[in-house]
């Protein structure tokens, strides 16, 4: 049986990552692939998973459990490794992952909130890479915007981390997708860039 894809999709929050994550997973389905979606941090996986989705969510539980970007960003890693036994086994069964905020996420945020590339780079270095990747550039959308979430309610900041994604994409090699096109003309530019995989 040959090994399952590993599609890594990047882009801020609010940007239609999910609705294009599912989208593609139907083409692949449609071409006769066993595909799946998933989407990281892996939240139910603790002890990182469940802390994450608080600190993200919850300003009272962030006040008093503060993390340095270092500290977080490590629980970011972690979380993906521990996730790692489960993917590679998925992978080698022939099943294709769609990937959605994978090490590119963590590294973009990690500098956004003032990180050192070389750090992040170094606590993610041994975990299993994509196959390929994919950023879906642009603005958010507005109706995206999840209240109290860490990373959606500072403008300046998602600026900032927007182009980190940009220039993370220049450095690693990810392909581009202008992402405030019409839902079908996106669909239409990922599934160009995943057929020169298939």
């Amino acid at each position: 049986m040959r090994k399952g894809k590993f599609i890594a999709i990047y882009g801020i929050n609010g940007i239609g990552k999910t609705t294009q994550a599912e989208i593609l997973v139907k083409y692949l389905q449609g071409k006769g692939l066993k595909v799946s979606h998933l989407k990281y941090p892996i939240y139910n996986f603790p002890p990182e998973g469940p802390f994450i989705y608080k600190y993200l969510r919850d300003p009272q539980f962030r006040a008093k459990n503060e993390l340095s970007t270092d500290k977080l960003q490590q629980k970011y890693a972690n979380n993906r490794a521990r996730y790692e036994t489960e993917l590679k086994k998925r992978l080698k069964s022939g099943e294709w992952i769609v990937a959605e905020d994978y090490i590119g996420t963590g590294i973009a945020w990690g500098l956004a909130w003032g990180g050192n590339l070389e750090y992040l780079e170094k606590i993610n270095k041994n975990l299993l890479p994509a196959d390929f990747s994919i950023l879906m550039h642009g603005e958010r959308f507005d109706t995206a915007i999840e209240k109290d979430h860490r990373n959606e309610m500072e403008d300046e900041r998602i600026k900032i981390c927007k182009n980190f994604h940009l220039l993370l994409a220049k450095i690693y090699g990810w392909k581009l997708v202008n992402a405030n096109q019409s839902v079908k003309r996106v669909k239409k530019d990922m599934i160009k860039i995943i057929n020169q995989f298939i």
